[in-house]
């Protein structure tokens, strides 16, 4: 038993670890998960800021050409020796001057940082492996359009209010709220627009994009730590079912084991207590037929007569438990089936009284009310004696110096009741359990294994009736077949 509870110990411990494990694991994952889509949100929070810039400056040039021919605009872009990105933005507008029209040009650089493996740009294949790098390519992108917004800047100024309502736009979908602050700032303007009611907090969080080396816009947005986990809800559901569903799986594990091992306790102690009360009878019975085999039968009638009901009565008593094990045995096979008659209750219980009666080791009253008297009610013979006998026994086991027993039977229920040591509230619910017996306190001689009220509950089930209890502490016990 105490290497049992050792083994049940590390087992609930492993359970416990392997629980946290799984949570500790989850957690983990779904922190590495949060930091991944908000790292991904301020990357596409800083995308919108760039295409919100490339839609202004295209809507910009869409407008210059319908106003009509200004000059031309050259942007290019190449890599250094040092694999810096030099994007040369070059204007060309037409003025007047005297009367004569002339053309000036305006030209503008931008430059990158360089390359930390600057050495290599010298190869031939240098731009093919700056091709192949993303960063690259993009930075390069991001130069080209740098360079056409300076050379857009020439003909016509940037639209700060256009700039926002795109932004706006590109915010909302990507499923923010667009409620946002936007500075745009140049060398000598600055322009300031907040959405109505929306004020930063501490925590805001802050975006930049230099559209050159003159200005750029500043973004401040709340955190997106609700939208990012909002996108995470399902998965984070999930999370939360799968850590429950083991949790609840690990529960009713432990606890089948800790049945099993309470139903192996029970069986140990049905073994015990079956093997003492089969021996019971058997030495009493063969002490008595040993005394008739050396006693001259014929010289004290009286004693003859007493030894034979002695062993009769032992007998009984060992038949009535065979036949109770061998019904439990029947009751497990899947073809046992009642035999249903029609049985007169009156002469089905008047055997069991007298045979109860006849083996009691206490003065027995039992009081029958049957209505009508002549009462039948459709059942399986052998097994409704059985369950009157069992709960017959018990009324007598568990009364103390004498059993008083009231049996009332209806076309709609059987009763029985007595006065005994009756049954705590909390262990009724475990009274049909198989092996299970009642606590007794300091009562130590009343006998049993288990068997009689499960038997009684398997039976009534069978039938397809019900049982009720009613039990107080000290005053006695009901037990109510319902045969409706």
């Amino acid at each position: 038993m105490h290497a049992m509870n050792t083994r049940l110990k590390y087992i609930g411990a492993l359970v416990i670890v392997a629980l946290l494990g799984v949570a500790a694991y989850q957690a983990y994952w779904l922190e590495q998960l949060h930091f991944t889509i908000g790292e991904q949100m301020d990357n596409d929070i800083q995308e919108a800021m760039r295409a919100a810039d490339l839609k202004e400056v295209f809507l910009r040039l869409k407008s210059i050409e319908d106003k009509g021919p200004h000059g031309t605009m050259d942007v290019r872009a190449g890599i250094d020796e040092d694999g810096s990105i030099t994007t040369n933005a070059v204007t060309t507008t037409q003025v007047t001057v005297n009367g004569e029209k002339l053309e000036q040009k305006t030209g503008v650089v931008l430059r990158s940082s360089p390359r930390a493996d600057s050495d290599s740009i010298a190869d031939d294949n240098a731009f093919m492996e700056m091709l192949e790098e993303q960063i690259s390519v993009t930075e390069l992108a991001s130069m080209i359009q740098k360079g056409l917004h300076l050379g857009v800047d020439r003909f016509e100024g940037t639209r700060y209010e256009k700039y926002d309502s795109l932004l706006t736009v590109s915010l909302q979908q990507l499923g923010l709220s667009g409620e946002h602050q936007l500075l745009c700032i140049k060398t000598d303007t600055v322009f300031r627009h907040t959405t109505p009611g929306y004020i930063p907090s501490k925590v805001a969080r802050h975006y930049e994009y230099d559209w050159d080396n003159y200005g750029r816009y500043e973004l401040t947005i709340e955190p997106t730590t609700g939208w990012v986990l909002r996108e995470m809800m399902g998965i984070l559901i999930a999370s939360a079912l799968i850590i429950l569903l083991l949790g609840i799986a690990f529960y009713f594990l432990i606890k089948t084991i800790l049945r099993q091992r309470t139903l192996d306790e029970m069986k140990s102690d049905f073994t015990n207590n079956i093997t003492h009360e089969l021996k019971t009878p058997i030495a009493v019975a063969y002490a008595a037929n040993d005394a008739l085999l050396n006693f001259d039968q014929q010289a004290d009638e009286g004693k003859r007569r007493h030894y034979l009901t002695l062993c009769r009565q032992q007998l009984e008593r060992l038949s009535g438990m065979v036949e109770q094990i061998l019904s439990m045995s029947m009751e497990r096979r899947r073809q046992f089936k009642l035999n249903l008659e029609s049985v007169c209750l009156a002469e089905l219980l008047q055997p069991v009284i007298e045979q109860q009666q006849l083996k009691a080791d206490k003065p027995v009253n039992i009081t029958t009310r049957i209505e009508p008297e002549n009462l039948t009610v459709e059942a399986d013979r052998a097994h409704l004696s059985n369950m009157l006998n069992n709960l017959i026994d018990n009324a007598i086991k568990y009364s103390q110096d004498e059993a008083v027993i009231v049996i009332q039977a209806t076309p709609s229920s059987i009763s029985v009741s007595d006065h005994g040591m009756g049954i705590a509230a909390d262990k009724l619910p475990h009274i049909y359990d198989k092996f299970y017996r009642v606590p007794t306190g300091d009562v130590h001689d009343v006998k049993g294994y288990g068997l009689g009220l499960f038997y009684v509950k398997t039976m009534v089930d069978k039938h397809g009736w019900s049982i009720d209890v009613e039990s107080t502490k000290g005053k006695g016990t009901t037990f109510t077949i319902k045969l409706t």
